[in-house]
């Protein structure tokens, strides 16, 4: 069997030296947007439990309030001077204690831009991540034009206010003529985590990439509560912002949700949308919210190594049910054709392998095209003929796609790419264009094959060079979503030759790696390092695996079947 071969070699390396769209919800939202989620949004101060108050509808954002025996910490600040005015004169009906510290749970304007107000009444210490400086100042200064522009698209700001039902994460965006901000540059930074002792109360800020790569969690252990900032909220988590944000990795965000689930919080707190109470309540969303980040993660990558472009892998992930039917998963921010694109683009960059897309005619081009094309009523395959023989290289490989896309066995829309490939080959200065043009070329002819399938296979002394970490790692993009939908399974991994421990939960179609054991695991497997590095890289075969479970080579606490349907599940 062979599991891991190709991304295995890759690792050897590094460790030595428009289309449809696809929908996560049922028909049941009206107009685009659910009225029942217009409501999470309504004006309130909830008392989340003593002392903890979150102000939520009064801008996109919470401003979350905290109260120790002398004084006041405020979390996030809204976006500008007017919404946090109005906060402060609702916390203030609460406690006129003296506010001491103010905590940035990230970088964007709707969590920073009321500071002045908050920090008027004294010189209340200002914490944040060290990441958060870099951030504002790039955002405010070198990609501020763009990003102006696009936010106003994204957010509706030049729409009518009766148009405007709500944001997603909020209900509206506190930007207009009439706004002032008053962000104020944090004074104590951190780097991984702080532990604040204010008056009666420890609060623990914890470096959690996600959202932004300067996000922070406030937690307090006296009252069970963690503030999540945007790294949580009733919505798909928003791997990639249409106004433009750089690469937001989704593991980290995982590995952040991780952290967060490991406190047992009791009650949670987001800096979008209603808190969260109850252990297993805060526990079950938390899970549901990372599972579903893996599960497009892993899914996209398992289709980018089978070599599909973005727009094919689009049509192939959807959310399991019991993921999609989450309240916490509605792709009410973002959609996650978009998600997918950007984990596209952020592992292997903007080309999406179709030699179709290496130099694409313009957009006035190719509608002046098909205007031709309507007018002279020319059938698709003609008029790619005829480019062809008329020297329109590019405009026949993108009208082949088209045939392509309706039938993908034509022999003939093979050939005609084919031959637009060569005949395009000749005119690249670019080495990689020219090879790329001419492989596909011979591809298309069945002339060569390149599958990664088939790719060299790797060695015994290239897997021993492996670390383990990087081999179980590549376990969860590996694992077939349509087999392991409904199981639900730990297994652990312990050696012979390491102290080393891996726990691998296979949780309904997402493949949950932790670095110790379970004491409850179903199955446990014992073995060599190189041995099981050998099984997950492909050098063992069924029955090479089944001898070896036989000698005890592989010994298994449990059922030996089960160990090896493990092993099926991450096969196609």
């Amino acid at each position: 069997m062979k599991l891991l071969s190709v991304l295995i070699i890759t690792l050897f390396f590094f460790s030595c030296g428009e289309q449809n769209e696809i929908s996560v919800l049922k028909t049941d939202i009206n107009d685009g947007l659910s009225e029942e989620h217009r409501n999470e949004f309504r004006r309130d101060i909830v008392e989340v439990t003593d002392g903890v108050y979150s102000g939520i509808g009064f801008g996109l954002a919470n401003s979350i309030m905290i109260e120790t025996s002398d004084g006041l910490v405020i979390v996030d600040t809204l976006g500008s001077e007017e919404r946090a005015t109005e906060m402060l004169e609702e916390f203030r009906k609460i406690s006129s204690k003296p506010i001491k510290a103010i905590i940035y749970t990230h970088n964007h304007l709707d969590h920073i831009g009321g500071t002045t107000i908050f920090a008027q009444e004294g010189e209340p210490e200002i914490y944040a991540h060290e990441n958060i400086l870099y951030n504002i100042d790039n955002i405010s200064t070198t990609i501020r034009p763009i990003i102006f522009e696009r936010s106003s698209r994204q957010f509706g700001i030049p729409l009518p206010e009766e148009e405007i039902v709500h944001q997603g994460i909020g209900g509206f965006l506190e930007i207009n003529d009439q706004s002032t901000f008053g962000l104020v540059r944090p004074n104590i930074l951190f780097d991984d985590q702080m532990i604040l002792k204010i008056d009666d109360l420890t609060l623990m800020l914890a470096h959690v990439p996600g959202e932004t790569d300067d996000h922070l969690y406030v937690w307090i252990p006296e009252k069970k509560v963690v503030m999540v900032g945007d790294n949580f909220y009733r919505s798909f988590a928003n791997l990639y912002a249409i106004r433009g944000t750089k690469f937001r990795n989704p593991m980290e965000w995982v590995h952040s949700l991780d952290k967060i689930r490991l406190l047992n919080a009791e009650h949670l707190v987001p800096s979008h949308s209603r808190p969260i109470s109850g252990e297993e309540n805060v526990s079950k969303a938390l899970t549901d919210y990372r599972d579903g980040i893996q599960f497009v993660h892993d899914q996209t990558i398992r289709y980018i190594n089978k070599g599909l472009t973005p727009n094919e892998i689009v049509q192939k992930v959807k959310l399991p049910n019991h993921l999609a039917e989450s309240p916490y998963l509605q792709p009410f921010y973002g959609s996650i054709s978009s998600y997918i694109r950007s984990i596209f683009s952020g592992y292997i960059g903007w080309f999406s392998g179709n030699i179709s897309d290496l130099h694409p005619l313009s957009a006035t081009e190719r509608a002046q095209k098909f205007v031709n094309i309507a007018r002279k009523q020319t059938k698709i395959s003609d008029e790619a003929e005829s480019a062809l023989t008329n020297g329109e290289y590019q405009w026949a490989l993108e009208l082949a796609d088209i045939l392509l896309a309706l039938d993908p066995d034509s022999t003939n829309a093979k050939n005609i790419k084919a031959n637009a490939a060569e005949k395009l080959s000749q005119y690249q200065l670019a080495s990689n264009d020219y090879y790329f043009y001419r492989t596909v070329a011979g591809e298309l002819r069945n002339e060569i094959n390149v599958d990664p399938s088939t790719a060299n296979s790797v060695t015994p002394e290239q897997l021993e060079a492996t670390p383990m970490d990087a081999i179980m790692n590549i376990l969860p993009v590996n694992l077939n979503s349509e087999k392991s939908e409904e199981i639900i399974k730990t297994y652990q991994f312990s050696f012979t030759d390491s102290e080393e421990n891996y726990s691998v939960y296979v949780r309904r179609g997402v493949a949950q790696i932790s670095k110790y054991p379970e004491p409850n695991a179903e199955i446990k497997v014992i073995t060599d390092q190189q041995t099981l590095k050998e099984v997950f890289g492909g050098l063992k075969n069924l029955s090479a695996i089944s001898l070896l479970l036989a000698n005890n080579t592989i010994n298994v606490e449990g059922s030996k079947l089960e160990f090896l349907q493990f092993l099926d599940l991450f096969t196609d």
